[in-house]
């Protein structure tokens, strides 16, 4: 009876430790969800920030945005390479307003319309990259200074917050381009589902849910009741 009891304990801490293992490295393995549009940080209770330099950076192939697309580079810089797992992107003004779009999106990667049309990049796979390259396409004006921002995790638990240089516009400054207007753009998008693109094919989302790891827990439970 005893070896019976120590069989079914062991059992029952090896199936614990799977159900806390697959629950650390799930967080949105589909990429990000449309409640982080607003911060554009991962929103998972378990993910922690980091307060170090960033290990990973943002390069743009020019420092001024036209009537052309720019290249944006994703690649780590330091001592210890740290590929990378997920991340979500998006380019602002300074006055806080999303601006342009992406294309020519990497594999395993898509578009988000957090408030426009392919305005957002994030992943579709949680998988270990070394980096990577998209093309962003600026606003058709010049809205005034604009960097890309969002952050990149390493893994669900660890991440950074990352923003490349500054790009000025060419040409005169749109004025309409202003603090208040954003923030009426943001408050008339909100409560939109939103639009995921992925190699071209468009679909309307919804919220997502981050209770998926209740599945195996209760496969745990029904294995604990009837062994």
């Amino acid at each position: 009876m005893g070896h019976n009891f120590q069989s079914s304990f062991l059992t029952d801490l090896v199936l614990i430790f799977l159900v806390f293992f697959l629950h650390r490295v799930q967080a949105f393995p589909s990429g990000a969800p449309l409640s982080a549009c607003g911060q554009l940080l991962p929103v998972h209770v378990d993910g922690e920030q980091q307060n170090s330099a960033s290990p990973y950076v943002l390069i743009l192939n020019d420092t001024s945005y036209g009537s052309q697309p720019l290249k944006l580079t994703i690649t780590t810089v330091g001592s210890g390479t740290r590929d990378f797992m997920a991340f979500m992107l998006q380019a602002r003004s300074e006055f806080g307003k999303p601006a342009g779009y992406f294309s020519d999106v990497p594999r395993a990667s898509k578009t988000l319309a957090c408030y426009e049309n392919d305005d957002t990049l994030t992943h579709t796979a949680a998988f270990i990259r070394p980096g990577m390259e998209v093309l962003w396409h600026p606003p058709s004006k010049n809205i005034g200074k604009i960097s890309i921002q969002g952050s990149i995790a390493l893994s669900k638990i660890k991440f950074w917050a990352v923003e490349s240089s500054a790009l000025t516009g060419t040409g005169p400054i749109d004025k309409s381009s202003t603090a208040v207007q954003i923030e009426q753009n943001r408050s008339n998008t909100s409560g939109n589902q939103g639009i995921v693109k992925t190699n071209g094919a468009a679909n309307v989302v919804g919220s997502t849910s981050n209770l998926s790891y209740l599945l195996p827990m209760f496969i745990v439970i029904l294995v604990h009741v009837f062994s």
